[in-house]
């Protein structure tokens, strides 16, 4: 009797266990993953919100590659290498015949940031010319300045070089003089920011907030750089942010750029240093 229930409990169970099994594959076959990749200096706030998107869609996850460049990203994403492109240089005409979405999700202060100890609290346009022109070399107390420089035709070397003919002046001396530091992609910049004793270079708020990077952004100028000085215009220099997907993207690609638009989105973008309109 016994051995016939063992026979009769297998025989019931076992239907069971194998729909279990083929429910739980199939839910694992229905899950979406999203690459998105681009420029360096956004990876680090796309992560937190790719985080807080998987909170409430449990079917996709959003995979952050690491960095790609804004033009490594919308290159990717139009090819379908990817599915969300992140860029902070505006979209080209050609992308967008080819078939580029994009959408400005907020603006990040363009900071000049050191390693130097708090007490250097800001610095003046027209030092900045002494300082990437070559004239001067020190910081008040006596320090060495180390430029860490982007590498010409960078997004970041372009925008520094458009404060003024002066500054685009003393930034391709800067670029021609020997001995100087490189940081070919935005992580690379802040990691030589970081471990230089005396550095200046150039970063974004979000990213050093994002990144919880050991780096001071400056006052330039006597302006904080802020969200909130951005968007009343007292601090001079952004970057604005872009979301790009292609003709291969997915619903839930657009769903996603939806989402870092949204209310809970734009919360998550202030805290890490932008301003989301």
């Amino acid at each position: 009797m016994k051995s016939y229930l063992r026979l009769w409990g297998r025989s019931i169970v076992a239907p069971f266990v194998a729909v279990i099994v083929l429910v739980s594959g199939s839910c694992l076959a229905a899950e979406e993953t999203l690459k998105l990749g681009g420029t360096g200096g956004a990876l680090g706030t796309m992560q937190q919100l790719a985080d807080a998107y998987a909170l409430s869609h449990p079917g996709v996850r959003v995979q952050v590659l690491p960095s790609l460049g804004s033009s490594g990203g919308i290159k990717a994403v139009l090819a379908g290498a990817i599915q969300i492109a992140v860029s902070s240089r505006p979209i080209k005409e050609a992308e967008l015949k080819r078939g580029a979405l994009v959408v400005e999700y907020a603006r990040t202060p363009f900071v000049f940031a050191t390693s130097v100890p708090a007490r250097v609290d800001g610095i003046s346009t027209a030092e900045l010319v002494e300082i990437y022109g070559g004239r001067i070399s020190s910081w008040p107390d006596g320090r060495r300045i180390h430029l860490v420089l982007r590498p010409a035709g960078d997004s970041d070397s372009d925008l520094l070089k458009s404060i003024s003919a002066a500054m685009r002046e003393a930034g391709e001396a800067a670029e021609m003089r020997k001995g100087m530091l490189f940081g070919v992609t935005d992580q690379e910049a802040a990691d030589l920011l970081e471990k230089t004793p005396g550095s200046l270079g150039t970063s974004t708020l979000a990213q050093i907030l994002s990144e919880r990077r050991r780096l001071k952004p400056l006052k330039l100028d006597g302006a904080e750089p802020s969200p909130a000085n951005i968007a009343n215009g007292s601090y001079p220099l952004h970057k604005s942010m872009f979301l790009v997907t292609g003709p291969a993207s997915s619903a839930a690609a657009r769903d996603f750029v939806d989402f870092v638009r949204s209310a809970a989105g734009r919360e998550i973008l202030e805290r890490q240093g932008h301003w989301a309109r």
